[in-house]
């Protein structure tokens, strides 16, 4: 499960009150208390066939005491292991009825757990929830402790085998005290997760997890009477728990500058400036969020274009404001490029910060972070999840689930004076203050859930699609919409016929960075006034490349739908290709290769990919050579590239939202219907069958010091327009689709040796990739390599499906249909998958049929088309611990590369 710094995955969680249209769409709530002091707020929101479950406890790393790191967090995944009434694991029961998400996460200052499923299974969701905060002890064992901890701590190796991995631990107790609830890291040290007991685990849950500690918020197709039927039903016999307290307010004081030194084994010098502020909710709060979104948050900050763009000696510059419940952080973070003077570094920051303390943020740059911030909002409150998560957010810490809007109006109102004095004066003030509240009185009713069995699935809605409309512009350019009014924006992508395909006959890399350049600007937009247009217009903008397509994507505000069509086209149809932008790109690119040569992950996947195609189909991926062909990247053959590949007789829009095709056709015609087709003849590409692999391959490549071992295991497989496609991803999805597919449930749920374990088909027209990924713990390479080879070879015979596995993947996959389409970049997602594997409109109408067909015959004949004797095996990781008990397997003749296909031995 997750854990993070970030009290929510959604950037923006309010809207400004000076919005009042957003904000009376989204101000409806109602929030009760049962008798046990559980609060319950409940959104009503019946446009889509689901509800989000969110339930928030008041408790995170900062209630551990000494001795006890990561604790929080260890427990959060003992909640997931079963209970007194349902001993099982926890995510088969959402599958059956189709959840679409579930997970949980801690943070400094709560912990919280969210489903989101179809309204017929709210009422499992709730007793799910209900039974393990009030009945989870009897179902805690030492085995079941024992496993989540080699979880937890294969967790923490997963993220300590990145570049950079330690930087957040150090700033923790460089900021704080010890003492301080945040000077440990929420995830905790070894030592630590080795010597929590299982007492520990009980007194954790009797102190922190009663009902009167946590806030349950219910949003989407859901009303109030039924909440609150519920809410009695499964939650009102749970005891409330004792009365804790916390500390709510510490900024500390660092008394003179402190600076460290570490070393790491990165490519680039990291330089993070760290000032303990005042945290969430404070009259500090706005200004400072302010601050640091004008200092450093993408290309328009100041930070980023002196350093970046203008001096050109970091390859990337950010400022951020972490509020937290206790205190918070401004940081300033710098990735310098090889061979930069760390002097020189830190004298450019010191002066950036310097001019914005004498002078303030100018007025464009207050509205521009306003309308962003603006358009962040619409675009994340269109999620019931982020609904839910911020009616929570507010009850447990303001006792105000509207709180979110008080301080988006707090910030649309921040003006420059204040921004000024507030980060000049309160980079480091001291505040500490104890507050003790009355608990009160409390009491329990009678349970009256049936807990002997899990609640059935209810009714639940059927798919429907919404209506879809087409046209054609004047140049033959095809539209697609699906109008979907009432919706905060509209969501387009202009996909063309391009994808890492097209360079088979250019130079390899060349959509990439082509993609990459077109953000620097248009023929009269630099970078600078292309970021500040964009953002002016509460607008978008990016392209993203796969196998098959380049995709420019857009998302508008329909207020400025003309204004911002007309942008996105200009982007499309003319970029600029400066010469100043491409050799800085160019740096910048070199300086992501070498960070990806000290990368395992990035390593195991390119020699995979490398391995399985080779360096001359259109899906090959080249290791050697690379930097050479970033370094003689010219604006010709940009151009060339644009011209081959980005033209309008290739390209289709996609669109979704609150819009017409009258108003839609009439922004795009103005914007593209005169884009004539290029003199230059079309790209050619060809997605050549690949020969199957007649011997199985092993190739090492050493990560010395390395305290994982990244795992890639697979081969090719039909192309991705096959007809049998379909059962060929549900063979994938019993062996290594999700979370209860065998290969997780082994090697993590079962063993502990990762974090997460799947396999995958990567998506391609052409012949495609079927693969095995996982990291595991170095002392258990050898082990997992065979388990994974256990897995595949049982699954074409030694162990076949069987009907309980399909039935569980028929409802998690059909169940959750209704509520795939929530939001318009949804919907464009979906026609584009269609666009591109040739599939009719009402493709998703079709699979709970598909679904219901599925045999265990039809997996094992499918599973049949891997072929363990044609594997091909690559493991990252450090050879001087692993290379004999993986050559001891003899899964095949082995190999050792470096991390650019040079065999070694």
């Amino acid at each position: 499960m997750k854990s993070s710094k970030l009290l929510l995955a959604a950037a923006a969680l309010a809207l400004a009150a000076a919005q009042p249209a957003v904000a009376q769409e989204l101000a409806p709530y109602q929030q009760f208390t049962l008798a046990n002091g559980l609060r319950v707020v409940v959104h009503e929101d019946h446009n889509t066939p689901k509800v989000a479950v969110s339930v928030w406890y008041h408790v995170g790393s900062m209630n551990e005491p000494q001795g006890k790191s990561g604790f929080a967090h260890l427990f959060e995944h003992l909640m997931f292991n079963g209970s007194e009434h349902h001993d099982k694991e926890y995510m088969p029961p959402l599958q059956e009825v189709g959840v679409s998400q579930v997970n949980g996460a801690t943070a400094f200052d709560q912990t919280w757990y969210y489903e989101i499923v179809p309204t017929g299974g709210l009422e499992r969701v709730l007793w799910l929830e209900s039974d393990r905060m009030g009945y989870l002890l009897g179902a805690v064992t030492q085995a079941k402790l024992d496993e989540q901890r080699a979880v937890v701590q294969n967790e923490k190796r997963t993220r300590e085998n990145q570049p950079y991995a330690m930087m957040s631990e150090k700033t923790g107790e460089g900021v704080f005290p010890h003492g301080h609830p945040y000077h440990h890291s929420i995830i905790g040290s070894m030592e630590d997760l080795n010597a929590a007991s299982l007492d520990d685990v009980k007194s954790w849950f009797r102190e922190y997890y009663g009902a009167s500690n946590a806030v349950v918020t219910l949003s989407g197709d859901v009303t109030l009477d039924q909440a609150k039927k519920l809410m009695e039903k499964y939650f009102g016999s749970i005891p409330a728990g004792p009365p804790t307290g916390r500390t709510t307010a510490w900024v500390p004081v660092l008394d003179r500058d402190k600076s460290e030194v570490m070393q790491e084994a990165v490519p680039e010098t990291a330089i993070a400036w760290n000032w303990p502020v005042p945290g969430r909710g404070t009259a500090e709060a706005p200004a400072l969020r302010m601050a640091a979104q004008i200092l450093g948050r993408g290309k328009t900050s100041r930070l980023y274009q002196a350093l970046v763009r203008d001096q050109q000696i970091a390859t990337s510059a950010s400022a951020t404001y972490g509020a937290y419940a206790v205190a918070g952080t401004f940081t300033v973070d710098v990735r310098l490029k090889p061979g930069v003077d760390r002097v020189q570094a830190e004298v450019a920051v010191k002066a950036v910060l310097a001019d914005f303390l004498a002078k303030g943020p100018s007025v464009a740059e207050l509205e521009r972070t306003k309308t962003s911030s603006y358009a962040d909002t619409a675009r994340s409150m269109e999620s019931i999840y982020v609904k839910a998560m911020a009616l929570s957010d507010g009850a447990l810490f303001a006792n105000n689930p509207g709180q979110y809007r008080v301080e988006e109006a707090r910030f649309a109102a921040v003006t420059a004076p204040e921004v000024r004095s507030i980060a000049g004066s309160w980079l480091a003030k001291p505040n500490y203050r104890l507050t003790v509240l009355p608990f009160g009185t409390r009491s329990v009713v009678a349970d009256s859930a049936d807990r002997t069995k899990l609640p059935p699935l209810g009714p639940s809605p059927e798919l429907k699609l919404p209506g879809l409309r087409e046209a054609r512009l004047s140049n033959g350019i095809r539209v697609v919409l699906s109008e979907r009014p009432g919706t905060p924006t509209v969501e387009m992508a202009m996909v063309f016929d391009a994808g890492a395909a097209a360079e088979q006959h250019m130079k390899r890399g060349l959509q990439g960075f082509t993609l990459g350049m077109m953000d620097e600007g248009t023929v009269k937009l630099g970078g600078q006034a292309f970021a500040e247009k964009q953002a002016m217009l509460g607008a978008r903008i990016w392209a993203t490349g796969d196998s098959d397509t380049a995709d420019f994507a857009l998302s508008a505000l329909p207020r400025a739908l003309p204004e911002t069509v007309a942008l996105w086209a200009d982007y499309i149809r003319n970029p600029g290709f400066r010469a100043e932008d491409l050799e800085r790109d160019r740096a910048l690119h070199l300086s992501g290769l070498s960070q990806s040569l000290s990368d395992p992950g990035n390593i195991a996947e390119r020699t995979f990919g490398y391995l399985l195609y080779g360096a001359d189909h259109a899906y090959g991926v080249p290791l050697a050579g690379r930097a050479e062909t970033i370094k003689s990247l010219s604006r010709e053959d940009l151009i060339a590239f644009h011209e081959n590949w980005i033209r309008p007789d290739t390209g289709v829009i996609y669109a979704s939202g609150n819009t017409d095709m009258a108003t839609l056709t009439a922004a795009l015609e103005k914007a593209f219907g005169d884009w004539k087709t290029p003199a230059r003849a079309k790209g050619v590409k060809t997605l050549d069958p690949v020969a199957g692999q007649a011997a199985p391959r092993v190739v090492l490549v050493d990560k010395p010091g390395a305290i994982q071992s990244v795992i890639r295991v697979g081969q090719i497989m039909p192309t991705g327009l096959e007809a049998g496609d379909f059962e060929l991803r549900a063979m994938n999805d019993v062996l290594g689709g999700g979370f209860t597919a065998r290969l997780n449930m082994n090697l993590r749920e079962g063993k502990g040796w990762t974090y997460g374990a799947n396999s995958y088909l990567a998506d391609a027209r052409g012949p495609q990739v079927f693969g095995v990924a996982t990291n595991i713990q170095t002392d258990k390479t050898a082990e997992a390599l065979s388990e994974i080879d256990k897995e595949i070879r049982g699954i074409r015979a030694g162990r076949p499906a069987t009907r309980a596995e399909l039935d569980l993947l028929t409802k998690g996959q059909v169940l959750s249909l209704p509520g795939q389409f929530e939001t318009n970049q949804a919907m464009v997602g979906y026609l584009q998958y269609i666009n591109r594997y040739g599939k009719p409109y009402d493709h998703v109408t079709t699979l709970p049929r598909r679904y219901a067909a599925l045999t265990p015959e039809t997996i094992t004949a499918n599973a049949a088309t891997i072929r363990p004797e044609g594997l091909t095996w690559v493991i990252v990781g450090d050879l001087a611990k692993v290379e004999a008990k993986i050559r001891a397997l003899k899964l095949g003749p082995v190999e050792v590369w470096d991390a650019e296909g040079r065999k070694l031995r």
